[in-house]
């Protein structure tokens, strides 16, 4: 599917939490759009919209602008609830996963955290450079946040700092930082790369081409958290997070601006520079990334000369369009283990 925005590039792209909306950020302000058939349901605001986010209950949007304003709606009526002038470019926006609070992370080297309810300024974290992210944990016991040369972990209930990462963090970026249970994935110059949370030590990292490091670039992780799909310029590419195996490579007609995937991991939505929104289907990407899995794995057990027959079999077991297939909330990976192990039973 493929949806027009309008004037300038969606720069900024949230999903909401049911998965059957897509809200997009930019020159033309906030809209929101109904996956069923493409159609534009609400706009919310014009004028430059740097970040965007939806609250976990489904209940609040949130967003930033590049002229300083902080703007939270309703919804499901699209009525704006509170507004706030920062007077300086909003970088990211985030919700609190019990939803009652929303940090912010601003040019001017802070970040505010507000309660929704209230509507008040109750926190605000201080920096020696401009914040460029900041992010609640799943649990919602810390805040991260990236500056240029820093990634720093904070208590978000008594703001006391945890932990600080010296790191580059990736100059032109959409989504720079990522908490991923307690890690944290950073796009950094030249790689990706996770650290744990409590310690800042590195776990893993991913190259990243070097053009890459001159262009809008974001990354995005599923909620199972295998994969990682990074963006940059035209380019997506996808790494298996256990294995840090480039599982592989799709290139994209317009050069992209932001990313973003469904709440079912099965769709990706990729915000491209000439005003259109892509929604692809990530059916197809796991037919491949089950395919790559069986060849790194069989042909570690398998006899070289039944390695063709066999993997091609196993290949074609998997069909993510089977109205047999598993649950919504099943991941690629788990359903291919279902498989080769009846498979498996059926040729031993």
């Amino acid at each position: 599917m493929k949806i027009n925005v309008g004037s300038g590039s969606p720069d900024a792209m949230v999903f909401s939490p049911n998965g059957e909306y897509v809200l997009s950020g930019g020159e033309g302000g906030v809209q929101v759009w109904r996956l069923q058939d493409g159609k534009r349901i609400a706009k919310l605001v014009t004028g430059d919209v740097r970040c965007l986010a939806v609250s976990n209950d489904g209940k609040w949007i949130a967003a930033g602008t590049y002229y300083g304003h902080v703007l939270v709606w309703d919804a499901n009526t699209y009525k704006q609830v509170f507004a706030h002038n920062e007077h300086c470019l909003i970088h990211e926006v985030n919700f609190s996963p019990d939803s009652t609070r929303l940090v912010s992370a601003l040019h001017t080297n802070t970040v505010t955290i507000r309660d929704i309810g209230t509507r008040e300024r109750v926190q605000i974290l201080r920096h020696d450079d401009e914040v460029i992210a900041a992010e609640y944990s799943p649990q919602g016991d810390r805040i991260a946040t990236a500056t240029r040369h820093c990634v720093r972990v904070y208590d978000s209930n008594d703001v006391r700092l945890l932990v600080a990462i010296k790191v580059e963090v990736t100059s032109w970026y959409n989504t720079c930082l990522l908490w991923s249970n307690d890690h944290l994935v950073v796009a950094s110059d030249g790689k990706i790369k996770q650290f744990e949370a409590s310690t800042g030590s590195v776990v893993s990292e991913w190259p990243v081409h070097e053009a890459a490091q001159f262009q809008f670039t974001g990354i995005a992780l599923p909620k199972h958290g295998e994969f990682i799909a990074h963006s940059a310029g035209h380019t997506v590419t996808f790494w298996n997070m256990a294995t840090r195996i480039s599982l592989f490579l799709t290139e994209h007609p317009q050069e992209i601006r932001s990313i973003a995937l469904s709440p079912n991991d099965r769709l990706l939505a990729l915000g491209g520079k000439d005003g259109e929104i892509t929604i692809k289907s990530l059916s197809w990407f796991a037919v491949r990334i089950v395919s790559l899995w069986i060849v790194v794995h069989v042909n570690n057990s398998l006899a070289p000369t039944m390695c063709s027959h066999r993997v091609w079999s196993l290949c074609l077991v998997y069909n993510p369009r089977s109205r047999n297939r598993a649950s919504e909330s099943t991941t690629p990976r788990s359903m291919l283990g279902s498989t080769i192990n009846s498979r498996a039973q059926k040729h031993h």
